[in-house]
């Protein structure tokens, strides 16, 4: 056999050789956690890094930007919880909102209910200095008699309002604390409480208790008051609250209202009495005009810095007709601080004029007011209290010499024509003939505005005081004046430093 031929015997007829084994596939669970310790092994090394790059940060600036890093962090925590809790209240099922909007509020998300919560607090200091020709006697504490000083707590109000079902229909319901000044041991009260519909254009409808539409002192609120107490002729002719219907209407320059009541001071009174109806009948009337300006600047007394000019006259009309015999225990209700045992129903028609100016720092008030009494009869007449008519002036104003700073000063007389004398009849009466004059003056600071304030103030009588109670019953304590024992005694001085918190 050629080489040849052997080779090529060789090459096809040889046995063909073994090959390597395939290798085994591959598991997906070994790959995973290659990879997972690849991962670790490289957050390892960048962490490595990174608390080398914090401890030269750290010897750079004493570790001042993580501090800033810890706060941003903080404020977003603080954002996401806050954003959280809102979204947590705002599916709830009833969809109720509270909240402070000028006064602290429980709502409805639709907005047809909503009640609103205000309170006042009014901590007084009062000195009430009595001339001795003003006491009677010589009690062995005269000068405790003549001299009476002290802390009250003048006013302490809770007041409740809001409406109902939708805006239209609105109440108030308020409580006040009254300091115990004649010792009667009323401590709490209702003041204003009644339920009220607006009827549209203006017009609305009220029923309940209130404080009566008359003088433009007595309807600005306590709150806002420009001297630590409204003025003694206010006490004298005012009727404060009263119970019944009411109607009123308020357009852009003009407003009206009209009452058919139960009569001044007849307030948290029962109607039916043993000894009869206290009051037959009473009405009341009012109407503002305002020339300038805007119907909120007249709620306060004061003409605040930046405020602009404001101005209005209103009138305003009482007339009642009740008896001289009260209940029992209710001794100023019914005409019976003014005519006692004169039980024939005695009538009176009371009336007022009254201006306001407001300006850009200042303020400044006029009222005249006047009173007939008519109507009572032959006891009436033996108690001379028939034909008696009486008259009031009161002037005040107010300048502001810096934002927070007021001073004050107010005028004001009383002139009162009847058959009645102190020294006839031995005791003090509204209806008493007398004269009064008395001057205050005063200064106010504001923290926040009427919110927070100081004021103090002193008055000066130059006559003798001859009533305690006005013509509907109001009491002077009050305003802590005190009457004359004697009916003598010009020179009486009040002096009074009032803190204010409303909330």
């Amino acid at each position: 056999m050629s080489l040849a031929a052997f080779a090529s015997f060789a090459l096809f007829d040889a046995p063909p050789q073994a090959q390597p084994p395939a290798p085994p596939p591959a598991d997906p669970v070994t790959e995973r956690f290659d990879a997972m310790q690849r991962e670790i092994e490289a957050l390892r090394e960048r962490t490595a890094r990174q608390d080398d790059q914090i401890e030269r940060l750290k010897a750079e600036n004493d570790e001042k930007w993580l501090t800033e890093q810890r706060a941003a962090q903080i404020r977003g925590i603080v954002g996401d919880v806050l954003g959280d809790s809102a979204g947590r209240a705002s599916l709830r099922t009833d969809g109720a909102v509270a909240g402070y909007d000028r006064n602290f509020f429980i709502a409805s998300a639709d907005g047809n209910f909503r009640l609103n919560f205000e309170g006042q607090l009014q901590t007084r200091f009062a000195f009430s200095f009595l001339p001795r020709e003003a006491v009677s006697g010589n009690p062995p504490n005269l000068g405790q008699v003549q001299n009476e000083y002290g802390f009250e707590l003048r006013r302490v109000k809770l007041n409740f309002f809001g409406h109902m079902f939708d805006p239209s229909w609105q109440y108030r319901i308020q409580f006040a604390y009254e300091r115990d000044g004649q010792n009667v041991n009323r401590p709490l009260n209702f003041e204003d409480v009644f339920v009220q519909k607006s009827l549209g254009d203006g017009l609305w409808f009220r029923m309940g208790q209130w404080k009566t539409f008359f003088n433009t002192e007595n309807i600005t609120s306590s709150r806002t008051l420009q001297f630590v107490e409204r003025s003694l002729v206010n006490q004298y002719f005012m009727q404060n609250f009263i119970q019944g219907v009411l109607l009123g209407w308020e357009g852009p320059a003009l407003r009206a209202y009209g009452s058919y009541n139960d009569g001044g001071g007849n307030a948290n009174l029962a109607e039916v009495q043993l000894d009869g109806n206290p009051t037959a009948w009473a009405t009341t009337w009012r109407a503002d005009w305002k020339l300038a300006g805007e119907w909120g600047q007249f709620k306060d007394q004061q003409g605040w810095r930046g405020s602009p000019f404001a101005a209005a006259i209103g009138v305003g009309v009482n007339w009642q007709r009740a008896s001289g015999n009260p209940p029992s225990g209710r001794l100023t209700v019914g005409n019976g601080s003014i005519a006692p045992g004169v039980n024939a129903p005695i009538a009176l028609l009371t009336s007022t004029v009254d201006a306001n100016l407001r300006g850009d720092g200042w303020s400044a008030t006029a009222a005249f007011l006047g009173n007939w009494a008519y109507g009572g009869g032959t006891n009436a007449v033996a108690q001379g209290v028939e034909g008696a008519r009486s008259f009031g002036v009161v002037v005040q104003g107010g300048v502001f010499v810096t934002d927070a700073l007021e001073l004050m000063a107010r005028y004001e007389g009383l002139w009162v024509a009847s058959d009645r004398t102190f020294a006839s009849l031995g005791s003090v009466n509204a209806l008493n003939a007398q004269t009064l004059n008395i001057v205050t003056v005063g200064a106010s600071w504001y923290f926040r505005k009427n919110a927070i304030k100081f004021t103090t103030d002193v008055g000066y009588a130059f006559n003798p005081v001859l009533f305690s109670n006005g013509l509907y019953g109001e009491s002077i304590a009050g305003a802590d004046w005190r009457p004359t024992q004697t009916g003598q005694g010009a020179g009486e001085v009040v002096v009074r430093a009032q803190m204010q918190l409303l909330f």
